[in-house]
């Protein structure tokens, strides 16, 4: 005999059944994505960290930089003092020699005195920028040796920062049907787990090919497509950080050699 309670509960038992599985799978997702949300949290905060560092290097150099800037600012105000009083002994020499030797000799001592001035306020002038620009290109290169190690050491601690270049660069090429990714061999295992993050990033279905290159340093990041190629490696990038601060420091040191001889 089955007892109608039977036939009510079970149906009832099953539904239950999914619908708790369901909810288990679901909060496995949630915490699965909430994790993720915080390696990206932890990423971006210590990029901020890395960023914090290199500002707070490149101010101690400005800062560095300004007084020897003004040290020197004084010993050229200094010189232009010196200067006027050898114009003023030219002059005095002129006039003395104007009743004794005539106005011709006179004159003529008078513009060698002026030309000689003239001579060693340019050096005193470009021995000032020359130690100015000695000064920062030193700072200078101290400030991307301390950068470098510090992006270094955080690249080393967490791959993620490796990561994020390489999506940054994927972000270049996005339009593209085919890319070619190409890293050291230490960071190869690392962006192939993230393949399928990778392709997600283009706006359309897209081939992405990953290699090992050993010709390339750690952390180096080549990204090949029909059309071209990106070097997104941490070194390269660096590099060309250093070469626009010193072409921005020469421009800045030839203003003010220039306005000088004004």
């Amino acid at each position: 005999m089955i007892l109608l309670s039977n036939v009510i509960k079970a149906p009832f038992t099953k539904t239950n059944r999914t619908a708790k599985k369901t909810i288990e799978i679901k909060r496995l997702f949630l915490e699965q994505q909430n994790i993720t949300e915080k390696q990206q949290e932890n990423h971006e905060m210590m990029m901020e960290h890395a960023k914090y560092e290199a500002e707070q290097i490149r101010r101690e150099a400005e800062q560095y930089y300004e007084s020897i800037r003004q040290q020197l600012l004084k010993e050229q105000e200094a010189w232009h003092i010196e200067k006027e009083q050898l114009i003023q002994l030219a002059r005095e020499e002129g006039y003395q020699d104007g009743f004794h030797q005539g106005k011709e000799e006179a004159l003529h001592r008078y513009r060698e005195l002026i030309e000689q001035a003239r001579q060693i306020t340019e050096k005193a002038n470009v021995q000032f920028y020359e130690q100015i620009n000695a000064s920062a290109e030193t700072i200078l290169r101290i400030g991307m040796k301390v950068a470098e190690r510090i992006i270094g050491e955080k690249l080393a601690e967490n791959h993620d920062y490796f990561l994020s270049l390489v999506k940054r660069a994927i972000k270049e090429v996005r339009e593209q049907t085919e890319v070619t990714i190409y890293v050291h061999p230490l960071s190869y295992e690392t962006v192939v787990q993230q393949k399928e993050e990778l392709k997600a990033l283009f706006h359309h279905e897209a081939d992405v090919f990953i290699h090992p290159d050993l010709q390339l340093a750690e952390y180096s990041c080549i990204i090949e497509t029909p059309f071209g190629r990106i070097d997104a490696s941490v070194d390269t990038q660096l590099e060309q950080i250093k070469e626009k601060l010193f072409e921005r420091m020469k421009e800045g040191v030839s203003t003010e050699l220039a306005s000088s001889a004004r």
